[in-house]
């Protein structure tokens, strides 16, 4: 009975055995790729290798670098040498997929491209413009005779009048002050050599003396360049502050000559035998004009600076003098008694267009020297009753007294 009771519980082990190898198999062909493949004695296909790789799902997003977009280089600029990464063929998808594939489909094995590093640029250093030169201060120099013995001095005053100051202090003369081009000096006539000292009654001396156009201080530094040869005076500098030329009798005629600024280098330019006096330097340096009497009377004459090729400008049958050139050298200011009186005209650079600038019949006007803009004159008057100096406005002829002293104020010119 026993035995019996053994071999149907072995027996039923040994089906119970079997209905479940029969469950696993249909288990494992419905399940893993395949199992039916081996269970049905398939070859194996080389395209359906199972992969060994297992899928990679990130759990932590991964960040992606990106760098802002360089401007386009242009056709001169160097292409970039690094060259641009390749994905490897079979692993990574030739487009990114959508954001609903993304949940469905398992991942690919992520890759992140390295930015691409553009080569640092240099900062151009800023560009510093230079620094603007100050203007100078423009100041008129004029002679008075204010001097404690009655004498003639040297002043010098700011354009409205103000800031008057005595230059030459001294017992004598001293008379007939320019410009320096730079207007750091003065060149004057001076009688403080002569026995004298008085400008009617001796041989004046070219001269020049220091100026400090910022603070309006002068005076100093005085220093005498020619011998007292013979009587000289009205200088006139080069434009580029390296020649004086000036009138003297030194010839026994009165002749327009010329020398260094440091005395010397001594010429007699004209070498007339008729009188030439008042030299002005053009502002190019090209040309000097002068008075002369060549024609019969006093014009107004011009030659090359070396003395060549004189020519009459004013060619009036009256007395022309005093000629001054326009800071840009197409005009020229003269003093004339054509009129019956002494009037400022002013004429083209070529002898042309000669016009009555200051139109005033009842008075006596001098020299006339013009501002730096070339817009006005400075010029003295006896319109007060005494020789004044006065700034006249070439575009609306309005006068202003700018010394209105008792003293007698007379040749005058504008610095730089």
């Amino acid at each position: 009975m026993n035995r019996k009771r053994w071999i149907v519980v072995i027996a039923l082990l040994l089906a119970a055995c079997l209905c479940f190898a029969v469950v696993a198999s249909v288990v494992l062909v419905q399940n893993v790729p395949g199992a039916a493949r081996l269970v049905r004695g398939d070859p194996p296909s080389p395209t359906a290798a199972p992969t060994l790789r297992a899928t990679y799902t990130p759990m932590i997003p991964i960040a992606t670098l990106t760098v802002p977009a360089s401007p386009s280089p242009s056709p001169t600029d160097t292409p970039s040498s690094t060259p641009s990464p390749t994905a490897p063929s079979g692993d990574t998808p030739t487009s990114a997929p959508s954001s609903e594939a993304a949940t469905d489909a398992p991942s690919a094995t992520p890759t992140m491209e390295p930015p691409t590093i553009e080569p640092a640029t240099a900062t151009p250093e800023p560009t510093i413009a230079p620094p603007t030169a100050t203007p100078l201060t423009q100041w008129i120099a004029f002679e008075t005779q204010r001097g404690e013995l009655h004498d003639y001095e040297v002043f010098v005053m700011a354009t409205d009048g103000s800031r008057v100051s005595n230059l030459s202090h001294s017992w004598a003369d001293d008379v007939a002050p320019v410009w320096s081009p730079d207007g750091r000096h003065i060149a004057f006539v001076s009688f403080r050599d002569t026995l004298a000292g008085r400008w009617d009654m001796g041989p004046g001396s070219i001269c020049v003396m220091d100026f400090d156009p910022a603070s309006g201080v002068g005076g100093g530094n005085v220093r005498c360049l020619t011998d007292k040869e013979g009587k000289d005076g009205w200088p006139t500098w080069s434009p580029d502050g390296g020649r004086i030329a000036f009138e003297s009798n030194r010839s026994g005629n009165w002749d327009i000559w010329v020398m260094n600024a440091d005395g010397s280098g001594l010429a007699n330019l004209s070498r007339s035998p008729e009188d030439e006096v008042y030299p002005a330097w053009s502002p190019d340096g090209t040309k000097i004009a002068f008075t002369s009497k060549r024609s019969g009377n006093l014009d107004v004459w011009v030659m090359n600076s070396d003395g060549s090729g004189p020519v009459n400008l004013s060619n009036n049958p009256t007395r022309d003098r005093y000629a001054m050139w326009s800071p840009d050298g197409s005009k020229i200011a003269f003093n004339t008694n054509r009129d019956g009186d002494q009037e400022i005209y002013v004429m083209n650079a070529d002898g042309s267009n000669q016009t009555n600038v200051s139109r005033a019949p009842e008075s006596i006007e001098g020299l006339a020297d013009w501002s730096p803009d070339g817009r006005k004159l400075v010029l003295y008057s006896d319109r007060p009753g005494n020789k004044d100096i006065f700034v006249v406005d070439l575009a609306s002829n309005e006068w202003t007294n700018i010394t209105n002293h008792p003293a007698s104020d007379e040749f005058c010119t504008w610095s730089p």
